[in-house]
């Protein structure tokens, strides 16, 4: 009996590759959101953390320290808004990573589908030819048989 060989199990294997690929990239945008969100977080908790600060200074000190405190919260304010923009930019990157992934992985699944299609069919031809040979085998048997009897 010859072993199973299907035409498309080239196309299969590069698909899954891309599916991998696809996946290993998708992580590793995850993570820098992640990593870019944790930034975020951390200058607004500083920002939050002087501002509880200035709460606790004597009021003759308070007038100057806030002026640097308004100072800083522009310059801290414009690193936010483009921390933002870039986790916005890779947020739209990822979005786009994930489509592609879940295209390629439909096209994957299509094409596993049609192999296990293919590997049912093969069986059922296989099995049909072994029938076949066994009713032959049978047939001439007895056709022996029925000579000799006679």
């Amino acid at each position: 009996m010859k072993t199973f060989r299907w035409r498309l199990q080239r196309l299969l294997d590069v698909r899954q590759k891309q599916e991998d690929a696809l996946r290993t990239e998708l992580v590793g945008l995850t993570e820098q959101a992640a990593a870019l969100r944790g930034r975020i977080l951390m200058e607004k908790a500083m920002l939050r953390s002087r501002l509880a600060d200035l709460r606790h200074i004597a009021t003759d000190q308070r007038v100057r320290s806030q002026q640097e405190f308004m100072t800083c919260v522009s310059v801290v304010d414009a690193r936010i808004a483009a921390l933002q923009h870039s986790l916005d930019t890779l947020e739209h990157k990822r979005k786009e990573k994930t489509e592609a992934m879940l295209t390629v992985r439909r096209l994957r699944m299509a094409l596993e589908r049609l192999r296990t299609q293919a590997l049912n069919e093969y069986v059922y031809a296989m099995h049909c030819q072994e029938q076949k040979n066994q009713d032959e085998t049978t047939g001439t048997a007895f056709a022996r048989t029925m000579l000799e009897v006679n």
